[in-house]
């Protein structure tokens, strides 16, 4: 268990020492955007690719399945409810809202689970965060942020719209991974040994990029020491409500098998995912709401994580 941690904690003190040292003159901010997009546009995928292609199509693939939706839908439902109350602009409450309902699962629960849990829950951890990452994200995460509108106000109707206009499902890699690798799994297609090869490079390439990625993207600013309050209610929901949840669902329901349990009983404690970044941007919310939310997430999953590890494990 030290050396794991330790292995976690030297990755992240790569990408946090590079903020203060800048090595070549290249900033953590210029290094980060880079990294981030060559990890979501092939490596992820790759990795995605390979896990899917061997998943087995159980009843334990579904239980989990059915696991993340339930968790997944309160944390949604009450983000949405507590935006909603609140006196914020509108792409405000979009952002907060990705980062309260949406946990860092590829960039931050892939190594933890290698990490801490080797082999085959690897699996675990993929099947999250495709529902909850990328399904989800990509569907109730478009229309329920953007439903606040501009000025705070709900629109449903254009934020529906929104599915038509990005076609984000095409621009996606992960689905496409996904898709490819389900169609093979069914078809029972074998290929050559050779590709083990590439499989054993991602794998090993994949976790010390995820958590440099992941420390290169924590910066705090000066501007942000009398708004961390309105952030708070995001790192409740996401920090301690959603692991709450999960652990409901499986008492409620029945364990799917002590390690699966716990992989998503530690993919349910994770900060606000990294993603986010990329999501805000791209339909326009407040990036700078997202990364405090983003920030202080992390920061507080250093004490949150152990606690509930303690509690439940």
């Amino acid at each position: 268990m030290l050396g794991s941690v330790l292995t976690l904690l030297f990755f992240l003190a790569v990408g946090i020492g590079w903020r203060f040292l800048t090595p070549g003159g290249i900033t953590a901010e210029s290094l980060q955007r880079p990294l981030a997009s060559l990890i979501h546009f092939i490596l992820l995928p790759l990795a995605v690719f390979f896990v899917m292609l061997d998943l087995p199509l159980n009843e334990a693939a579904l239980r989990i399945l059915l696991y993340v939706l339930g968790t997944s839908a309160i944390g949604l439902a009450v983000a949405w409810l507590w935006l909603w109350k609140v006196s914020l602009g509108g792409k405000t409450k979009g952002a907060l809202f990705i980062a309260a309902a949406f946990g860092n699962i590829f960039f931050l629960g892939l190594p933890l689970n290698v990490i801490f849990y080797p082999d085959w829950t690897m699996r675990v951890a993929v099947e999250y965060g495709l529902v909850a990452n990328v399904l989800l994200l990509y569907t109730a995460g478009v229309v329920l942020s953007r439903s606040f509108g501009d000025e705070g106000k709900i629109q449903f109707k254009k934020s529906l719209a929104l599915l038509k206009e990005y076609k984000v499902w095409l621009q996606e890699p992960l689905v496409w991974a996904t898709l490819l690798a389900l169609v093979l799994n069914v078809a029972g297609v074998e290929f050559p040994a050779w590709l083990k090869g590439i499989r054993s490079a991602v794998d090993g390439s994949l976790v010390a990029l995820l958590l440099v990625s992941v420390a290169l993207s924590l910066n705090w600013s000066k501007a942000w020491n009398t708004q961390v309050i309105r952030v708070l209610p995001a790192a409740a929901i996401q920090l301690i409500l959603v692991p709450l949840v999960m652990w409901g669902m499986a008492e409620l329901f029945g364990a799917a098998g002590v390690k699966t349990t716990q992989v998503l009983l530690l993919d349910s404690m994770l900060p606000a995912t990294v993603l986010g970044f990329a999501f805000c941007d791209r339909f326009k919310l407040d990036g700078s709401s997202f990364s405090l939310a983003f920030v202080l997430t992390t920061a507080l999953s250093v004490v949150t994580i152990p606690v509930w590890a303690k509690l439940l494990f």
